[in-house]
C-alpha cells in the first residue's frame, strides 16, 4: 500500500511541474508579445503646414503633412488614401493574418456599428478602413496588450487602439466591409 501511495505522490508531483513549466513559457511569450507591442508604440510624428486656406481644409479635411514613425516604418499619414506598407495586406476574403508579431483579424461597422466608440474626425476611406480624423485606421485589441490610444502598424498601415474586446496578441482592424 504503501508504494502505491508513494507513486501517486511522484506523479502528482511531476504532473504539477509540467503545469508550470508549461504556465512560465505561456506567460513569457505574453511578455514577448508585449515587449514587442511596446517597442512598436508612436515614436516620432512630424507636422508641415501644408495651407491654412479654408479650400484645404474642406476638400482634404487636412491641414498639415503628418509623417508618423511605427516601429521601423515611416508613414505619411493620408485621411483617406490607401496605404502600402505590406504586399499582401488584410482583405474581406482573408479573414486572418499574422503580421509583424501579431494576429489581425477585422470587424465591420455595418455589422457592430460602433456607436459608442469615441472617434474624433471618424469616417470611411477609399480602401474600406474606418479611420480618425487624422487618418490612423481604428483598431480594437486587448488593452493588456496595447492600452487605449496605442499606436501600432498593421499590414492595412498605422493605427490606433479605440476599442477592445480581442484576444491578447490580436489587432481587430474596424472596416466598412
Amino acid at each position: 500500500m504503501r508504494i502505491v501511495a508513494n507513486k501517486r505522490v511522484i506523479s502528482t508531483f511531476f504532473c504539477c511541474m509540467i503545469f508550470l513549466l508549461v504556465l512560465y513559457c505561456t506567460l513569457s511569450q505574453v511578455n514577448a508579445v508585449n515587449k514587442i507591442a511596446r517597442e512598436e508604440k508612436i515614436r516620432r510624428v512630424e507636422k508641415y503646414v501644408i495651407d491654412t486656406s479654408n479650400n484645404v481644409k474642406k476638400e482634404s479635411n487636412l491641414v498639415t503633412l503628418n509623417i508618423v514613425t511605427v516601429g521601423s516604418w515611416n508613414v505619411i499619414l493620408q485621411y483617406s488614401g490607401l496605404y502600402n506598407v505590406f504586399d499582401n495586406p488584410l482583405s474581406v476574403s482573408k479573414g486572418a493574418l499574422y503580421f509583424n508579431g501579431h494576429k489581425e483579424t477585422y470587424y465591420s461597422q455595418r455589422v457592430l456599428p460602433g456607436s459608442s466608440l469615441a472617434i474624433p474626425g471618424r469616417h470611411v476611406a477609399d480602401d474600406g478602413t474606418v479611420r480618425d480624423g487624422e487618418g490612423f485606421i481604428c483598431v480594437a485589441a486587448d488593452y493588456s496588450y496595447l492600452p487605449y490610444g496605442s499606436v501600432v502598424m498593421t499590414s492595412l498601415g498605422p493605427a490606433k487602439v479605440y476599442d477592445t474586446g480581442c484576444a491578447a496578441g490580436t489587432v481587430d482592424v474596424y472596416v466598412d466591409w
